[in-house]
């Protein structure tokens, strides 16, 4: 099988990365692919949500220590701290030997340090060549998403996002966005993620709360994945990771 790459962004944070991530990690995993997670930048929440949905991987941030509890946990690419090739070099030796790669993004697609891309999950997806899928909060808007995601193409100068999943929206809302991105934007929409009051990832202070803080989170990762599978677009995702 050959292996495929895929980048999960948004164009904000608070949008459902690490929902959607979390939930693709498993359901990649639950059709016996073996998933290689990353989380751009020193972010090491993310991982941790990363971490608790491979098989066997308990739910707990000190776990993430000993790498005998997974063997493809979920690893850093910072573009600020290790220069290009370093990444490549890192993302090409934890990559190895799986089916595919996920890599959740950072805050916006485009921020990084300042006003400036360095740092952001776009440099690193420019860097190594991979496909980027968007994130859109649908909750509140209709049109206006399709008005944002072509702003954000219009700075994409490596032509690097290739499709975009609703989170928060409803299965007739997304026939509605399917039509317009289709043919006013020229991505492949992905699916949708209904509204997941039992399921969602809640912040606090500054950050998520902890894996080992959410009751149920297996189960909860569980139901996220046939959420997934069901109202979700796998096969396309799978196609375009195996396009980069």
């Amino acid at each position: 099988m050959m292996h495929g790459d895929v980048c999960i962004a948004a164009p904000r944070s608070g949008s459902g990365k690490t929902m959607t991530a979390c939930g693709l990690i498993k359901a990649l995993q639950e059709r016996g692919l073996s998933v290689q997670p990353f989380k751009t930048g020193p972010d090491y929440i993310d991982p941790l949500f990363h971490d608790t949905v491979l098989p066997g991987e308990p739910a707990s941030g000190d776990n993430r220590v000993f790498p005998e509890y997974s063997l493809h946990k979920c690893e850093n690419l910072d573009t600020f701290f290790l220069d290009d090739d370093a990444v490549r070099q890192l993302y090409d030796r934890c990559s190895e030997g799986t089916d595919i790669s996920v890599i959740e993004g950072v805050m916006g697609l485009y921020d990084g340090i300042g006003c400036h891309y360095k740092g952001s999950t776009y440099e690193l997806a420019a860097i190594l060549d991979v496909p980027v899928i968007l994130v859109v909060d649908a909750k509140g808007a209709a049109m206006s998403l399709i008005a944002g995601i072509r702003g954000f193409m219009y700075y994409d100068r490596a032509h690097l996002i290739k499709g975009v999943i609703f989170n928060r929206c409803s299965g007739r809302s997304y026939e509605s966005l399917k039509q317009a991105v289709t043919g006013e934007l020229g991505i492949r929409p992905l699916g949708y993620i209904p509204v997941l009051k039992d399921i969602s990832i809640e912040s606090r202070y500054l950050g998520l709360m902890l894996p080992s803080e959410i009751v149920d989170i297996k189960l909860k990762a569980t139901s996220l994945a046939r959420q997934i599978e069901e109202s979700v677009d796998v096969d396309g995702i799978l196609e375009i990771s195996r396009s980069a």
